[in-house]
C-alpha cells in the first residue's frame, strides 16, 4: 500500500518495507540474497506469534489494525509508526492450542487450566474474567486443585509439565479471594511458585491426592507412578513401574501406600494388580441370537421356521486381540472393589477407533427395536381377536332379540377328535403326549 509492503511473523514483529527497492533489486550480484533494512518495525510483545491482521476500517488511511496471536490473544495495533503512537494493546487473552489440564476449585468459584502454550491460567467463572496467568518454559500437561484437607485457603495448584517437572503453585491475592457468589476479588492476583520437583523423565499425564490428603501420586508417559508425602514440603516416597503410559489416576477407597525402607525409590514390593481385556464382540453376537430365539418362543405368534431361515449363516468372527492393546479413555471407582472403564476398540478391517460403550448401546437399541416389533404384532393380533369376539356377541344378541318364529336355532353336533402332538425339542419334552381335544362344531 502506497509503495510499502507490510509483513507479520511468528516472532511477534510487524515490519514495513520499501516495495520498490525489493521489486527493482539487482539479483545479478555476487550472491543470491539481497539484504535491506525495514523502513519501520513494531515489536508487539514477548511470546507473541502473529498469524493474521485485519484493518479496523475499510478507509485506506486508517492506521488501527487487529492482530491474531496464535499463542492465544487478540491485539490492537497502531501502525502509523509515529512518536505519539500508543503501545500495542492486548484486548483478549486465551490459551493457544488444546486444553491439557482443567480443574475447578472446591472452595471458590475459580477454575484453573493449562496447555502446551507454556501457561497456567486462573479464571473467575462467575465474574467471567481471567484472574491471573503465569508462563513457564515448558508446556503444561496436567493440573489439579489441592483438596481442602491439604490447603485450607483453597489456593494450592499441582501442575505437571511436558518435561516431567511438577510444580506446586499457590494463588495469592492481597485482598483475599472471596468465596461468596457474585463477589470478585480486587487487586492483582498472582500464582507463586511454592515447590518444584522432577519425578519423571517424560510428560506428567495425571496427578491425584489420596482421599485423606496425605499422599500425592503423579503419573507419566514414562510408564511410572511416583508417590510423595504431603506437608509443608512434599517428600518422595518412591515409584512403581506400570505396563503402559499413565492416562489417569484415581485412588481406590480406603487405600494407603506403605513399603519397607530401601536404598532406592523403586517400590518393588508394593502389591499391584493388572487386568487384561479381550473383545467380546463375537460373544455378544451369540447372546443376541439366543435372546432373539427366546423372544420368538415367548410370543408364539411368529413362524419359527421362517425366522430361522433369515438368520445369518456366516460363522462368528474369532475374538480379536489388537497389538498394541487398545487404550483406556477413563475409569473411576463405583464402590470398593468395583470400577468402571471406558475403552477404545480397534476393528480388524478399518482400524477405526470405536467406543465400546457406543457399540453396546447400538446393540441394545437393536434388541429393543426387535422386542418392540414383536410386541406390536402380538398387540395387533389380540386387537383383531377382540373385535371378532365383539362381532360374534353382537350377532348372538341380535339373533336372540328376533321373534321366535324367525330366530335361528343352530344344530349342535358333538364330535370327539383325537390329536397327537409331535415333540418340539426346544420345549424340552421327553416324549410325544396324546391329547384329546373336545369342541363343538356348528
Amino acid at each position: 500500500e502506497d509503495g510499502q509492503l507490510m509483513t507479520i511473523g511468528s516472532d511477534g514483529v510487524v515490519r514495513v518495507w520499501d516495495f520498490e527497492r525489493i521489486n527493482t533489486a539487482d539479483s545479478n550480484s555476487d550472491g543470491i540474497r539481497f539484504e535491506m533494512e525495514p523502513n519501520n518495525e513494531l515489536v508487539v510483545g514477548r511470546n507473541v506469534c502473529l498469524s493474521s491482521v485485519v484493518r479496523r476500517s475499510s478507509l485506506p488511511h486508517s492506521f488501527v489494525w487487529f492482530a491474531q496471536d496464535s499463542n492465544g490473544a487478540i491485539w490492537k495495533l497502531d501502525l502509523s509508526f509515529t512518536n505519539t503512537s500508543p503501545d500495542p494493546e492486548c484486548l483478549f487473552s486465551f490459551h493457544g492450542g488444546m486444553i491439557q489440564g482443567l480443574d475447578v476449585s472446591k472452595k471458590s468459584h475459580l477454575m484453573a487450566t493449562t496447555t502446551l502454550d507454556c501457561s497456567v491460567k486462573v479464571f473467575d467463572f462467575l465474574a467471567k474474567r481471567e484472574l491471573t496467568t503465569r508462563r513457564f518454559n515448558q508446556g503444561g500437561t496436567a493440573l489439579c486443585w489441592a483438596p481442602a484437607k491439604v490447603s485450607q485457603s483453597g489456593g494450592l495448584l499441582v501442575t505437571g509439565f511436558e518435561n516431567g517437572v511438577v510444580r506446586l503453585l499457590e494463588l495469592y491475592n492481597p485482598q483475599r479471594l472471596q468465596t461468596i457468589t457474585g463477589q470478585s476479588p480486587e487487586g492483582d492476583a498472582e500464582l507463586r511458585l511454592r515447590q518444584p520437583f522432577k519425578p519423571h523423565d517424560a510428560a506428567v499425564t495425571a496427578v491425584a491426592y489420596e482421599r485423606n490428603g496425605e499422599i500425592l501420586a503423579t503419573g507419566s508417559a514414562d510408564c511410572t507412578v511416583f508417590f510423595f508425602t504431603v506437608g509443608e514440603n512434599y517428600n518422595p516416597i518412591g515409584f512403581i513401574h506400570v505396563p503402559g503410559l499413565v492416562k489417569a489416576l484415581e485412588w481406590s477407597p480406603h487405600s494407603h501406600v506403605s513399603s519397607k525402607p530401601t536404598n532406592t525409590f523403586h517400590l518393588s514390593e508394593l502389591p499391584r494388580r493388572s487386568f487384561k481385556f479381550k473383545s467380546i464382540k463375537s460373544r455378544i453376537k451369540e447372546e443376541k441370537k439366543k435372546a432373539k430365539e427366546e423372544r420368538l418362543k415367548d410370543t408364539k405368534k411368529l413362524d419359527v421356521e421362517q425366522e430361522e431361515e433369515k438368520e445369518e449363516k456366516e460363522e462368528l468372527p474369532p475374538i480379536y486381540i489388537p497389538d498394541p492393546p487398545s487404550p483406556l479413555c477413563c475409569g473411576f471407582y463405583s464402590q470398593p472393589g468395583h470400577f468402571w472403564l471406558s475403552m477404545v476398540c480397534i476393528q480388524t478391517q478399518t482400524h477405526t477407533p470405536i467406543i465400546c460403550l457406543l457399540e453396546m448401546a447400538k446393540q441394545k437399541l437393536q434388541n429393543d427395536q426387535l422386542q418392540k416389533e414383536a410386541e406390536l404384532k402380538v398387540s395387533e393380533k389380540q386387537k383383531n381377536l377382540s373385535e371378532l369376539q365383539k362381532k360374534f356377541k353382537k350377532v348372538l344378541n341380535d339373533n336372540q332379540n328376533l321373534s321366535e318364529h324367525i330366530r335361528l336355532k343352530p344344530e349342535v353336533q358333538m364330535q370327539i377328535w383325537d390329536v397327537y402332538v409331535c415333540t418340539i425339542p426346544e420345549l424340552g419334552n421327553s416324549a410325544a403326549l396324546p391329547l384329546k381335544l373336545r369342541f363343538n362344531e356348528m
